[in-house]
Order: C-alpha cells, then sequence, then structure tokens
C-alpha cells in the first residue's frame, strides 16, 4: 500500500483548519494541524512532510517574512499559501517564488482550488 501523502496545515482560524484538514483528508493526505510556525516547525523536523498549506501569519518585529525559517529549513517543500488581498502584497512571497513550488490562493478560496493545487504540487 503506498504512502499517503503528509500535509502539515497552519491556520489560525480553528473552523477552517478543521475545514482544510477534512477536505484533504477525504482526498487522502495525513493531515497534521498547527496552530502557528512554531509549531509546524516541530512537525517538519519530527516527520516527512509533502506539502505545507498555511495562511499568512502575522510577520514578527523586524521580520520581513514570517515563513523564513521554514523557508530556510525546508526550501524545497512544496508551499501553498492563504492569504487575504491585503496580506498578498508584502515581500514575502518573492524569495519563496525562487526556491520549489509555492502556490498562492486567496481568502475566500473555493475548497477545490485548494485541492487542484494540492495535486499539482504533490503530485
Amino acid at each position: 500500500m503506498p504512502r499517503r501523502p503528509v500535509v502539515v496545515v497552519i491556520e489560525e482560524q480553528v473552523e477552517l483548519r478543521s475545514v482544510i484538514r477534512d477536505v484533504l483528508g477525504d482526498e487522502g493526505y495525513d493531515v497534521l494541524p498547527a496552530g502557528d510556525v512554531a509549531e509546524a516547525l516541530s512537525i517538519l523536523r519530527e516527520k516527512k512532510v509533502d506539502l505545507l498549506v498555511s495562511d499568512l501569519p502575522e510577520a514578527q518585529p523586524g521580520e520581513a517574512d514570517p515563513l523564513s525559517e521554514v523557508g530556510r529549513d525546508f526550501p524545497d517543500l512544496p508551499l501553498i499559501v492563504l492569504t487575504e488581498e491585503s496580506k498578498s502584497g508584502g515581500p514575502f512571497f518573492g524569495p519563496w517564488r525562487v526556491q520549489g513550488t509555492r502556490v498562492l490562493l486567496r481568502k475566500p478560496f473555493r475548497l477545490d482550488d485548494l485541492i487542484a493545487a494540492s495535486r499539482e504540487v504533490v503530485g
């Protein structure tokens, strides 16, 4: 039996995180929810993860890219960013676009679009 792809989901909204977990789980992924970047990094360091789905967390003071540690430690990890229109214009997306597979979905997004993007980047 082939291994199910593993997806880590960073989403602050508990309800949306649950919906994403259920939808991707129904599509054949093992979904590991994370409430923030620190929790996601802990999972990434312990397990073989095939995809990271993340809302765009708030940057810490003096930090341009809230996911910089993930990008530095896991540069080839495919990433789907879920973001509101107002958050997507920052410096964040540029460096990540150069490294590996990155997809941007604007909130509100269709679950079908998330499923299609997940299939596209994981295979």
